[in-house]
This record gives structure tokens, C-alpha cells and sequence, in this order.
């Protein structure tokens, strides 16, 4: 058994992976929608999901505190939140609310101010030098890993770590929701 999130049609072509390895792993492919798809075709999942959560942790109260942990999610996290760490985002969300009663998730700075990557980048204003460490920089800051970083983009760690620029990663705001504030 194995599993990825990459597409591996894209990374045959681009010589990153092997035809006839992908050929012994594929018999059987079970092709798993995110968290954010599955949401948005049955909204009733993440509630189910939170409640089996809350009974994996609390036992017999779990109904009450996955009320809890729900309500404490439309109040805080915008309705089309992407989760972007899937069912394990989720799952430690629900942990934290239960025990904390609150979730911090990591966020841009609101649009990262007037160094908006893609404005800058839609209007031709960065170099190809520039746009790189940014969006280095910017992946970095949701994986806290240089090597998921090289992952994800493609390119070698040793890259990865050159171009994170600490002054843009100190810009990247880690956004500590209370109970009762919503998020901008």
C-alpha cells in the first residue's frame, strides 16, 4: 500500500518518478477528496467528524463538548476554511478547543500588507530571484519544514533553505484566536 498527494501523471512526464514503479503501486487506486471537498458536498461531515473526535477524547460528554467544538469553529474559522492539514488539522483543532478552548492556526499577515506576493507578482514587479525566496518563504511558514518545502515545490532542500528570507517569515503572522473573535 502506498499513498501520495502528488500528481504522479505530472511527475512521470517531468522524469521525477518512475513509469514502472508507478505501475506496480497502481492495481488499485482509491482516490480520497480533501477535507474542504468533502465539507463542501456534505456539510453534515465535519460535525460527524468533530463528535467522533470528541468521543475518541472524552468519553460520554462528548456530544456536549462536540457542540462545543463546533459552535467554536463557526464563530472563529471562515466558512470555507481550506484545511489545509486535512482530517489531522481537524483532529488537533478539536483536541485544542477541548482542552484549551481555543486553536491557533498559522496565517498570513492580512495579505502579507503591501508585500502581497501575488500582486507583485501579477504586475511584474518581482524578479524570477525574488518571487522564488518568497514563495519559499511563504510554504515554509505553513510546513515549519524545509525538507516538506522541497517537497512540495520540487527543489532541493539546500534551496529551500537559502532562499527563506527570516525578515518575510518574521512578517507571517501566527494568528492566536480567542474565543469569541473572529478572524480576519
Amino acid at each position: 500500500m502506498a499513498a501520495t498527494n502528488r500528481n504522479l501523471g505530472l511527475a512521470i512526464r517531468k522524469g521525477r518518478f518512475r513509469e514502472d514503479l508507478y505501475y506496480r503501486l497502481c492495481s488499485d487506486q482509491i482516490i480520497t477528496p480533501s477535507l474542504r471537498q468533502q465539507i463542501d458536498e456534505s456539510p453534515g461531515v465535519l460535525r460527524d467528524l468533530i463528535l467522533f473526535m470528541a468521543r475518541r477524547v472524552a468519553g460520554e460528554e462528548a456530544k456536549v463538548l462536540a457542540k462545543e467544538a463546533e459552535q467554536w469553529i463557526e464563530n472563529n474559522l471562515d466558512p470555507q476554511y481550506p484545511w489545509p492539514g486535512n482530517y489531522r488539522e481537524l483532529e488537533q483543532c478539536v483536541r485544542n478547543i477541548l482542552i484549551r478552548k481555543e486553536y491557533q492556526i498559522s496565517r498570513l499577515a492580512k495579505q502579507m500588507d503591501d508585500r502581497d506576493i501575488f500582486a507583485e507578482a501579477r504586475s511584474g514587479a518581482l524578479t524570477a530571484s525574488e518571487l522564488i525566496s518568497r514563495y519559499c518563504t511563504l510554504v515554509y511558514s505553513q510546513t515549519g519544514s524545509y525538507e516538506e518545502t522541497a517537497r512540495r515545490l520540487e527543489i532541493d532542500r539546500r534551496t529551500v533553505k537559502a532562499k527563506v528570507k527570516p525578515e518575510l517569515l518574521a512578517s507571517l503572522a501566527t494568528t492566536k484566536l480567542a474565543p469569541g473573535k473572529r478572524s480576519a
